[in-house]
């Protein structure tokens, strides 16, 4: 194979998302924008990595997520752009014994990214646009700034010389905006991934790309860190949960069975630290005062046999499911033969209501903030897989009621609007 040539005339945008990643390339004398295949014919990766106990070879994507179920001895990671902010950046993990620090961990994600859009481009890329949340952290702009120089550093130690961030939900809009027509209308998009729910409202039209300045179309931006990961949380506490022991009795007292290993094992960025020989420990000597062994030692199996991302993967398809089926069941043999858990799409909606008020309020902030009435907005763009959901699109139709509904591409029209916008910014296409 031959190697990349240098072409300062190639750009790409990047959607490092929580969940799930693409990659776009867009290319000096090519009007076309391109989706890069990122795990053989798939135009999406999910945000995962495995690194196995006797190789140094990491793995990625959903041959991460395979060599964990098929328990390959090593360590597996998801949702590990959640780390960006917050102190675990400074306190890292181990990995195979050695303590690791989380820009590594994310570095090795995305020079993986980064070579596969290079070989689908057969030659270097420096030139990036990477997609952000509207706030990595809510509520501290110190944080927010500090996750921002840190995914800054890890996309310039995979190699790239020019690195520039926009917001995701602006990039979904361009995206839109290329086949919409010459009419301006009034839209704004609703991007809601795995770990945050943003928002933008902007006027749009296909006579617009041309504009080298799109700030004055950009009305309000508005973010919150609730997303698909927490929908998996709150499904996961109200359906599964239970059947390992959250709400049994415990002690001589009769009490509450304590409900932190319940909340940790459904949360995706805690799963792994549970793995310890102290939590392992700590959570025996809780069963051993549990009234009712059968349930809690389910959940001592999938901690002592480390299957708490199995599990929350049977959450994440039931979730999934739930949006265009009434009822699920979840196959639970590989915590105990025939065991099953089932959930309905009403006990799924109930789980929500908590984060959806928090969603609604953002959404009202971001119209206030655009200094607009939600009836003057004529388009809803819908991005990101938490928009599939329901409750979602009937409270999107409640806030927005004039408004179409636009929601094709929605896993990939963030890293296609980060093109778009690389093209704009550094090859001066329009």
């Amino acid at each position: 194979m031959k190697a990349p040539t240098m072409d300062g005339s190639i750009a790409c945008g990047i959607d490092f998302g929580t969940s799930n990643t693409t990659v776009a390339i867009a290319r000096q004398n090519d009007d076309q924008i391109t989706l890069v295949p990122v795990e053989d014919e798939h135009l999406t990766i999910p945000s995962t990595i495995f690194f196995p106990a006797e190789s140094p070879a990491v793995v990625f994507g959903r041959k991460a997520i395979n060599a964990h179920i098929a328990q390959e001895d090593g360590r597996f990671m998801r949702s590990f752009k959640r780390v960006l902010g917050t102190s675990l950046m400074k306190e890292g993990t181990h990995i195979g014994g050695r303590k690791t620090k989380f820009e590594n961990i994310i570095g090795h994600f995305i020079e993986d990214i980064k070579n596969k859009a290079e070989l689908s481009a057969d030659r270097d890329i420096h030139n990036v646009v990477a997609g952000r949340p509207v706030h990595f952290v809510d509520g501290n702009d110190k944080a927010d700034k500090e996750a921002q120089s840190q995914l800054e550093a890890i996309f310039s130690a995979a190699g790239f010389k020019n690195i520039r961030f926009q917001y995701e939900p602006i990039a979904a809009a361009f995206a839109h905006e290329l086949n919409m027509g010459y009419t301006e209308r009034l839209a704004v998009v609703m991007d809601i991934g795995g770990g945050t729910s943003d928002f933008t409202i902007m006027r749009l039209s296909e006579r617009y790309i041309n504009k080298p300045d799109r700030h004055e179309d950009i009305l309000s931006n508005a973010g919150i860190r609730i997303g698909g990961n927490d929908f998996d949380r709150a499904l996961s506490l109200k359906c599964f949960m239970p059947l390992l022991g959250l709400g049994s009795l415990w002690g001589s007292k009769g009490l509450g069975f304590p409900v932190t290993p319940f909340f940790d094992l459904s949360e995706l960025s805690k799963i792994q630290y549970m793995y310890t020989q102290k939590y392992k420990r700590d959570l025996r000597a809780l069963i051993a005062q549990s009234n009712d062994k059968i349930l809690t030692h389910r959940l001592l199996s999938i901690v002592e046999e480390e299957q708490g991302h199995a599990l929350m993967a049977a959450v994440e398809e039931n979730k999934i499911n739930l949006s265009s089926c009434e009822r699920t069941t979840a196959d639970l043999s590989f915590i105990e033969a025939g065991l099953q858990s089932y959930a309905d799409r009403a006990q799924f909606e109930d789980s929500l209501h908590g984060s959806l008020e928090s969603i609604q309020t953002t959404i009202n902030d971001c119209i206030m903030m655009a200094g607009v009435k939600a009836d003057d907005v004529a388009l809803v763009i819908l991005t990101g897989g938490g928009t599939a959901i329901p409750l979602i699109q009937k409270i999107t139709r409640r806030i927005f009621p004039q408004a179409g509904i636009s929601d094709g591409n929605r896993l990939s029209s963030v890293g296609f609007g980060l093109a778009c916008d690389a093209r704009r910014y550094y090859l001066g296409l329009n």
